[in-house]
């Protein structure tokens, strides 16, 4: 293929390259680069394929060197890695992705360039680069457009793959014609190159091919979700293999003389050798393999599994990256004997404690070919004429009739000797088995020919088992699960040979046991919380707006009377809950009565106005502090939930404190301790509890979970815990002196426990070893601590009546779930669910949340695990399938179908099938329809937020995937596409007048990584845009660009939620509530028992808003509560405060100033003396008393009270006293009078 024509704005730099290395030199000498120079900073361009490419997690382990190598530089150097896989050095120009590159590189800037692998692909044209074309797209382009931006290219020549001799085990020149000629550009032009094939093969020489496949993508069944057959790749690289090659190619920078050679990092190996890793078990053993699991090392970059005969010689089996590791090309029924040493920079640790294992023997043993085969002894004989039947138990199920059977006459080989196949074909092979987990060992190949064939076990593709000519390939399997009785291998291919086949039986059905559909709980009632009414009044223009619940508990045709300072103002009672006194005063008093048949029936706590619209909880800040490593941190408030923890019925707040340097798990680095306090909202601290220097600070670490757990009227508070953690009174859980903390901050080692505190005083109960547990590290994704700690928690009525604790572990890929019950002092399991019991399949399907909710309509509640659900009895539901998110939702979204729905944005297209978005039967996982999608999408909710379409809308910031798109698409819940321009894709909550869910977001300055304000907006369908309704003052959201609130729900009033979020100045929190008039009644929210566990678990990971069990929104009907159990009311027997026979005439007789004098008229309007008579009225305005007469009058916090003079005493029947006082301040409303406790009427 001749070269492209290069740019015009490239000719003088081409026209500088042919003029010869010196010229060019000069050009890279004179351009080396001011940037570079004044160390203002270096960003290294990366162009290549896969092997360098940067990999979504879904690929894990696999990692191309290029995303990696930053570890290797200081922190002056940026790596921008534009490789992409399958790219040839052609293909990357014609793509446009070195225009890419060219649009942003500046002069002392590098080019990085590494191509071969696909340029030699001779069988995908658009890929193939001849040697020679290669050459000249290097020089033309690469070479030359790097130089005409004042750039430094940079070439590598191709890394090496793990191809070698086997009969030497020397590894052989990768794509040989290439790396020469990056050689020759080198010698002509002096452009700088790393030789990477050369160090690369080196390395590979040293190690020997086994220990390469710890370096390559050689991977195990049923560790990685994405690869549930294994993987067995010798072109890409494992992150260990990666981390080598970025190694290697930063060790050759360093000697290349360039400015960016300066700024080549050293790592140092670790101090010493791991230790020996222990636990060494045969986890399956199979006919031919056995794999083992042990305890892995913290410090342990692989593992060498090593196996003899007993007595015999020590000989390499496998090597492995994670705690597991299969040793195949065992003889059956044969022992043998097993060590595990780990691996460093420093060197290999001393071996573990030997084991001994007997492979086990084949249960079925095929032997296919033609009729008049040779059977291999103990095999059954399969021809084309075998058809599967009953009575037999295994056969084809495909008719064999178009298909080919051989047999080549070697004797020596009976099995491999013959087979059947079926050139471009397909045909399946069934075998009669007993439910189970097997293993499968294959046979394939021709003796005078080659093979090729894939395999699929139970419909799972297991890749190919490719044969080279004149060779048979023997190939082990495993990780199949057998449930329906019925083993099936699907043969395709080129060929679709297939010689023999092993079916070995290693255990039961990973969940075996667990029962059919579920019987509805017909007798089922979520034990709730006993709740107050929780009233608020807000001073408002024009009067007071007061607000409060109703309880689900409430019979129908329950109504209210208002008073306000002892007065009735409701006219007749009213159905609503909530109401503007317009002749309200900043000082009055109110209380709320429930009316029941016309008749009083009980009343709330009496209470005051709030002058704004919200309420500040003050709190005691914790002193900031340092880390071992220098650096200061401070505290602010982060995420909180609510809990009625001393059994009053109204909600104490449990709030977590975190330091300034809290970490994602991904972030290595100290952090400061976590705090958790306990407030009441009156500001009142009733316990603090420090976790210790043992759990690390971050959104994935802690859960705030606060439940009347064994239904004792008082809600306890559960949390992760560790050495060291201080509880409420102080006392101390664990070792107290204990640091597990490694070099990099992460606490990867010592025990982890579950701990249970009184809500009240914040003492420990009970504290057990927290579950899932840890186990070892890279068993969860990776060796550093990143996945393992993904830690979140729920509560759940899993037997439709009590709840019961679940705490989480592991999103990424497997994933672990554990059910508590709580009896009042113990914790016991209920159950534990493993995904890696079930099938690979599940593994991988979590989000950064979950959400629970009765999604089967059993009456028994169900764990969303983002794309799994578990069932009530922890088995798995269903699963969608679409792999890990960052939000969820589930909820009835759509009131036209029957039960809930689930709407979640994705991450990986891969898993997602390219979907950004999902709607789905929340019971079936059915996907009802998709927002498509091709990046990572982070963002996506729903709200009923146009009255134009029946249902909730939901959205997905799919266009850009960035978290403040406002592109995307929104759809109505019957999957209408409604428009393109979204709202904010944040949170919701529910704050106006209507039905509808308004939106909750901030804006957030970027390059200063600091919030400017929260909001609260509405979407208008007419323009296709977002209006702010309500901006708070003096608050700040959480976590970055996320913008939490510390807490939204529906708190306080009526239904509507209140949004918590934290004071600027860091020492409290503010919780505002609405004003807007609603005619919409509904009972409080926090009475759903799906809304009010989403309360419970809002504060995990990234935040989510709570959603009712039934549809909220334009048009609803009246909701169908589930059925619950709760005392019928906490509402008092007997008003707040009684009328007496008195009142007052209050007046003030003079003002100046700041000055003033009241006089105060007391009339007895009753029938007898009051002998002794005290009174208390607001003090509001009041400063300060300096004169009094009639008695002593002064200021008793936020209230005025007066203490007669003897000479007032008595006060008869229809006489009048009077006293007075003169102060400062301002002393009108002084709202209600209290004679003795009891209310005066006012004149």
């Amino acid at each position: 293929m001749r070269p492209m024509t290069p740019p015009s704005r490239w000719r003088r730099a081409l026209a500088l390259a042919a003029a010869g290395a010196t010229a060019l030199a000069g050009v890279l000498a004179a351009g080396a680069p001011s940037q570079a120079q004044d160390d203002d900073g270096i960003t290294v361009y990366l162009a290549s394929d896969s092997t360098v490419q940067t990999y979504d997690p879904y690929y894990e382990p696999q990692a191309g060197w290029g995303q990696v190598i930053d570890r290797y530089f200081d922190e002056s150097v940026t790596i921008a890695n534009h490789a992409i896989g399958g790219r040839s050095s052609r293909s990357f120009i014609e793509q446009g992705r070195l225009d890419a590159i060219l649009s942003e590189i500046q002069p002392g800037d590098y080019l990085f360039v590494q191509f071969g692998h696909n340029d030699a692909t001779v069988s995908v044209p658009e890929r193939y680069t001849s040697p020679d074309d290669y050459k000249t797209y290097l020089r033309d382009y690469y070479i030359a457009g790097a130089i005409e931006k004042g750039a430094v290219p940079v070439l590598v020549t191709p890394v090496s793959r793990r191809s070698f001799d086997a009969a030497t085990g020397e590894f052989n020149v990768s794509f040989p014609e290439y790396v020469e000629k990056v050689h020759e550009l080198h010698e002509e032009t002096g452009v700088a190159m790393v030789d990477l094939s050369a160090s690369s093969r080196a390395y590979l020489n040293e190690i020997g091919p086994e220990e390469a496949k710890s370096v390559f993508l050689h991977v195990p069944a049923g560790v990685y979700p994405n690869r549930p057959s294994g993987t067995v790749d010798d072109t890409h690289f494992q992150e260990y293999g990666a981390i080598q090659m970025a190694r290697l190619v930063a060790e050759e920078t360093a000697t290349l003389g360039l400015p960016l050679s300066g700024h080549v990092v050293d790592v140092a190996p670790p101090a010493d050798v791991p230790a020996a890793p222990g636990g060494l078990v045969a986890a399956t053993v199979a006919n031919a393999s056995i794999t083992l699991n042990w305890t892995e090392q913290a410090d342990a970059d692989i593992y060498r599994v090593y196996v003899r005969e007993p007595g015999g010689e020590w000989r390499l089996g496998t090597t492995a990256t994670v705690g597991v590791g299969r040793v195949a090309g065992l003889a059956e029924e044969t022992a043998y004997e097993f060590a595990v040493a780990a691996v460093n920079g420093r060197g290999e640790s001393a071996y573990s404690d030997t084991l001994t294992a007997t492979t086990a023997t084949a249960g079925f043993k095929y032997d296919f070919g033609p009729a008049s085969q040779t059977v291999a002894p103990g095999y059954t004989e399969v021809n084309r004429g075998t058809a599967y039947d009953a009575a037999k138990g295994y056969g084809f199920t495909t008719d064999m009739s178009t298909a080919i059977d051989r047999d080549r006459g070697v004797a020596t080989d009976p099995l491999g000797s013959d087979f059947v196949a079926w050139f471009g074909g397909s045909y399946d092979f069934a075998v009669d088995v007993a439910d189970g987990l097997y293993t499968a060992r294959v046979h394939t190949g021709d003796y005078v020919g080659s093979a090729r064939s894939n395999l699929k076990f139970e419909g799972i593709d297991y890749g190919a088992a490719n044969a080279g000519s004149r060779t048979i390939l023997t190939k082990d399997f495993e990780g199949i699960v057998v449930e329906d009785g019925q083993l099936n291998l699907n043969v395709s291919g080129q060929t679709g040979h297939l010689n023999g086949l092993e079916l070995t039986r290693i255990g039961d059905v990973p969940g075996s046991g667990t029962e059919g559909p579920d019987e509805p709980c017909a007798d089922c009632a979520a034990r709730i919380e006993d709740l107050d009414r929780a009233p608020v009044a807000v001073a408002s223009e024009g009067g007071n707006y007061l607000s409060w619940r109703r309880l689900a508990t409430d019979p129908e045709g329950t109504a209210f009377n208002v008073y306000r300072d002892g007065r009735l103002i409701t006219p007749e009672p009213t159905a609503l809950t909530n109401l503007t006194d317009d002749g309200g005063t900043a000082n009055a008093t109110y209380w709320i009565a429930t009316v029941r048949g016309g008749v009083e029936t009980g009343y709330s706590a009496a209470f005051a106005v709030w002058g704004d619209q919200y309420v500040d909880v003050d709190m005691e800040r914790p002193a900031g502090g340092t880390t071992p490593d220098g650096v200061a941190y401070e505290y602010r408030p982060n995420d909180a939930t609510v809990a009625d923890l001393d059994g009053d019925g109204a909600y104490e707040l449990i709030q977590k404190w975190d330091p300034s340097n809290a970490k994602d798990n991904s972030q290595a680095g100290y952090t400061g301790n976590v705090y958790v306090d306990a407030y009441t909202l009156d500001g009142e601290r009733l316990w603090r509890i420090d976790l210790g220097v043992n759990v690390r600070a971050g959104a994935h670490y802690t859960f705030l979970t606060a439940y009347d757990l064994n239904g004792d009227g008082r809600a306890e508070v559960a949390l992760k815990t560790a050495d060291g953690t201080v509880d409420g009174t102080g006392a101390v859980i664990g070792d107290a002196a204990a640091d597990h903390r490694n070099s990099g901050g992460y606490v990867l080692t010592g025990p982890e426990f579950l701990t249970v505190f009184d809500g009240l005083t914040g003492a420990a109960i009970q504290s057990v070893d927290f579950q899932p547990d840890r186990g070892a590290v890279t068993d969860w994704g990776d060796g550093y601590g990143n996945r393992v700690d993904r830690i979140m928690a729920a509560v759940a009525y899993l037997d439709g009546n009590t709840p019961s604790l679940v705490t989480t572990r592991g999103i990424y890929t497997k994933m672990e779930l554990t059910a508590w019950d709580w009896d009042g002092s113990q914790l016991e399991q209920r159950w534990a669910f493993r995904s890696q019991d079930w099938g690979a399949q599940y593994s991988g399907q979590g989000n950064h949340n979950l959400s629970v909710a009765d999604v089967d309509a059993d009456g028994r509640d169900e764990i969303v695990y983002g794309s799994l659900t578990l069932n009530d009895d922890g088995t798995i539901l269903q699963s969608a399938g679409l792999g890990h998110g960052d939000a969820l939702h589930v909820a009835d979204l759509d009131p036209s179908r029957e039960g809930l729905e689930v709407f979640s944005p994705f991450e990986s297209m891969s898993a997602s099938g390219n979907r950004a978005a999902a709607f789905r039967d929340a019971e079936t996982g059915e996907v009802l329809w998709s927002v498509p999608g091709t990046r990572d999408t982070g963002r996506g909710t729903c709200g009923d937020i146009d009255p134009g379409y029946a249902g909730a809308e939901c959205w997905a910031a799919s266009a850009t995937g960035a978290w403040n798109s406002r592109e995307g698409e929104l759809r109505a819940a019957d999957g209408t596409l409604i428009g393109t321009a979204i709202p904010s894709a944040n949170s919701m909550v529910w704050w106006d007048g209507d039905l509808g869910r308004e939106i909750f977001d901030h804006e957030f300055d970027e390059p200063s990584y600091t919030p400017v304000y929260p909001f609260i907006a509405e979407w208008d369908p007419a323009t296709g845009t977002q209006e702010e309704i309500f901006t708070p003052e003096g608050v700040q959201t959480n976590n970055g660009t996320k913008g939490n609130a510390v807490l939204t729900g529906d708190l306080l009033g009526d239904w509507r939620e209140e949004v918590v979020l934290r004071k600027e100045s860091n020492d409290g929190v503010r919780i505002f509530t609405t004003t807007v008039p609603t005619e919409h009644t509904i009972p409080t929210l926090m009475q759903d028992p799906q809304y009010r566990l989403g309360i419970a678990w809002q504060n995990i990971s990234y935040n989510q808003p709570p959603w009712p069990s039934f549809f909220l929104g334009f048009g609803m009907d009246d909701p169908a509560w589930r059925p619950v159990a709760a005392e019928a009311t906490r509402d008092a027997a007997a008003a707040p405060y009684a009328t007496g026979s008195c009142e007052v005439d209050y007046r003030v007789a003079a003002d100046w100033g700041t000055g003033f004098v009241v006089q105060i008229k007391v009339t007895n309007t009753g029938a007898s003396d009051i002998d002794e008579w005290d009174l208390r009225w607001r003090s509001g305005g009041v400063e300060s008393v300096l004169y009094d007469w009639g008695g002593e009058i002064a200021i008793d916090g936020g209230a005025m009270a007066a203490d007669p003079a003897f000479w007032n005493f008595p006060l008869q029947p229809g006489r009048t006293k009077q006293i007075g006082f003169q102060g400062t301040g301002d002393p009108a409303d002084p709202g209600m009078f209290l004679m003795n406790g009891q209310v005066c009427a006012t004149a």
